[in-house]
């Protein structure tokens, strides 16, 4: 009589362990704060200086998972008229068909394919970068700045640094080779806020 009462526990625990819902992904979703996110880029002039400018206007979400990083993904979407090089002639140039064709190419956008870690709190990030009508995978560095939760708004925030480079020319934007450079530095700085 023991002996099946002590069958019927185990068998009453191991269905309920069966039938108990499996724990959910770790990943989190988290939007970009965009007062505090920079998507920055820098190109040589004549080999004379390096000409900066960022994006003022984009929208994206970062899937984060912490114990697997290999299941997080990026979704970037960035309004190219919303450039900015600190001088309004150039932007204006930059913004014409020479170059971005804001006009009839408003937005360009970054959807990740792979993320691997590579140490503590770095990573390698590739994704497919639409820009002029074609897309071409993108490589960036990544480095996991800090996740906390704000003393203030007790929202939770987390922060990365991504860099990296491209060839504009592969996006068919050639105008003034090679006098401006080819090569286009990217540095972004991504504070994102959990939804």
């Amino acid at each position: 009589m023991k002996m099946f009462k002590y069958l019927t526990i185990v068998t009453i625990a191991i269905a309920g362990f069966i039938q108990s819902p499996i724990p959910a992904n770790a990943a989190e979703t988290y939007a970009l704060d965009k007062a505090h996110t920079q998507i920055r880029f820098a190109i040589t002039r004549g080999g004379w200086t390096e000409i900066a400018g960022w994006f003022k206007k984009f929208d994206g979400t970062i899937t984060f998972d912490e114990a697997n990083v290999s299941n997080s993904k990026v979704d970037v979407t960035i309004q190219t008229e919303s450039l900015d090089t600190g001088w309004e002639a150039r932007d204006k140039h930059l913004r014409s068909p020479a170059f971005f064709n804001a006009k009839e190419m408003p937005t360009m956008s970054f959807t990740t394919s792979k993320i691997e870690k590579t140490g503590a709190k770095t990573g390698r990030m590739t994704g497919n970068l639409t820009l002029l009508g074609v897309i071409k995978p993108v490589t960036l560095d990544i480095k996991f700045n800090r996740k906390s939760v704000h003393p203030r708004n007790k929202m939770t925030f987390a922060g990365f640094t991504a860099t990296g480079t491209l060839k504009r020319s592969d996006y068919g934007m050639k105008f003034l080779l090679p006098t401006v450079g080819d090569e286009v530095r990217i540095h972004i700085e991504a504070l994102a806020s959990r939804k």
